[in-house]
């Protein structure tokens, strides 16, 4: 069987043309999907607020693909604490098209809500587009193995989203 392997590791200041690759990778809806505009390309500024994080306040974890010697961008997640309830942290995740539906999504969500935990969050937070049907689909069975989900439609196409962590 020829099983797709991923290293999973916290993203390096040096994953920038990595990010930047992984960018051009992912189709428009996707895109769309993740920053609700249509994005090209990360200025330098983004770049650095994306891969230089301290994993205390700003956890980023990064998929790569490893294949015939290549290293290639799959997929991107980070939790970002809120400055004024530091047990909560805003998640966004992205993850490449070809590599969706692969359980990628779920292993970086385990991996990043483990370093939470450690750090004290206590809880993930955000919201993504109605749309976003793998989203929906992604953090349900994320909280299978944790507490129940809290999904509340904004009005607006959008869909807020509390999950508690549990060790």
């Amino acid at each position: 069987m020829n099983e797709t392997y991923f290293e999973i590791r916290p993203i390096l200041p040096t994953d920038k043309i990595q990010i930047q690759v992984g960018l051009k990778m992912l189709s428009p809806e996707s895109i769309r999907q993740r920053f609700f505009t249509n994005k090209k390309e990360f200025s330098e500024k983004e770049l650095q607020f994306l891969t230089e994080v301290d994993q205390v306040n700003h956890l980023a974890y990064v998929a790569v693909h490893h294949k015939n010697g290549n290293q290639l961008p799959a997929g991107v997640i980070r939790a970002i604490k809120r400055s004024d309830l530091e047990t909560h942290a805003e998640i966004g995740i992205v993850i490449v098209d070809c590599y969706q539906g692969m359980g990628l999504g779920r292993k970086l969500f385990e991996e990043v809500a483990a370093r939470a935990v450690a750090v004290g969050i206590t809880h993930f937070y955000g919201d993504y587009h109605t749309s976003n049907l793998k989203m929906t689909h992604l953090l349900n069975k994320f909280a299978k193995t944790r507490s129940p989900l809290i999904l509340k439609h904004t009005g607006d196409g959008f869909i807020y989203f509390e999950a508690l962590l549990k060790n």
